[in-house]
């Protein structure tokens, strides 16, 4: 009489698993990753729509942002006046939450009370200007970050060349990915924050990522103009001109971008000159 292996034990083992309840079958649920996307250009600017589209790969991106444009307003926040929230759908079908508030306290009410849990990362951008330099001080999308990892959450702040063309808006999203891609997987220490210019696409491609330091020239010059309103009072109107300035060293975000690479400058909160300790020691014995 001829035996074979006896597989009936097995089978029955195995369908029994199969047929067991799912939360007896210990699967590792992974947690998601909310990202908060805003900006400084106003809701509907098409940079955000673009990046909050690309970022879907990564996680899951919450987007409210400023309802109009708040270029210029840095680190500013409200204080006496009421915020008005509107719920909308962007052309490309994201939700979406504008605010009539600047960008930082734009980060605060959403973290605050929009989304929940906290968000994972923020992004602020894309911006369809540099962020470049000293004028990051008076940048909204770089406050907006700023106020990011004042709260503790990384984040990045992404700006693009002025002179790109409409399809160089997925391929600055594409790389604003890609650097999440890291955060996500590496972090950011505390109190820090990203701040990421892309230039427009070279030929033959981006050369590369490039960490650097901050060029210690503005990328424009604010001014006032004087001038009678019909009341008869005086008034000052801002006006903007954009510099050209001298060649940045190797190693400057413009430099970089002059050169076909993106650039990641690292950025802290924290503002001290510690290079100014000794000599005002000396001073305030």
């Amino acid at each position: 009489m001829s035996t074979r292996p006896v597989r009936t034990p097995l089978i029955l083992l195995a369908a029994a698993w199969l047929l067991a309840p799912v939360q007896a079958q210990q699967f590792r649920q992974v947690p998601p990753y909310y990202i908060l996307v805003t900006n400084d250009d106003g809701v509907r600017a098409p940079g955000i729509a673009a990046v909050a589209q690309a970022l879907q790969v990564i996680g899951t991106p919450v987007i409210v942002a400023p309802a109009d444009n708040q270029t210029g307003k840095g680190q500013s926040v409200v204080t006496a006046e009421p915020v008005f929230r509107q719920d909308m759908t962007l052309p490309n079908g994201l939700p979406a939450i504008g605010l009539t508030s600047t960008p930082a306290s734009t980060v605060s009410i959403a973290i605050s009370n929009i989304v929940k849990p906290r968000p994972d990362l923020v992004v602020s951008g894309v911006n369809t200007e540099y962020n470049l330099g000293l004028s990051t001080e008076v940048s909204g999308t770089v406050g907006a970050a700023r106020e990011a990892a004042r709260h503790g959450i990384p984040a990045i702040a992404a700006s693009m060349s002025g002179a790109a063309f409409p399809r160089d808006l997925v391929f600055a999203a594409e790389e604003v990915v890609w650097v999440a891609r890291r955060v996500k997987q590496y972090g950011l220490p505390p109190n820090t924050f990203l701040n990421v210019n892309i230039p427009g696409v070279p030929p033959g491609g981006y050369k590369g990522y490039q960490i650097t330091r901050q060029g210690q020239v503005r990328t424009g010059q604010e001014g006032f103009a004087e001038m009678k309103h019909p009341s008869g009072r005086t008034i000052y109107w801002s006006v903007y001109n954009e510099r050209v300035s001298a060649p940045q060293p190797e190693g400057t975000d413009f430099w970089a971008v002059e050169n076909g690479y993106v650039s990641v400058t690292p950025m802290s909160i924290d503002e001290t000159d510690r290079a100014q300790f000794d000599a005002l020691k000396a001073i305030f014995k």
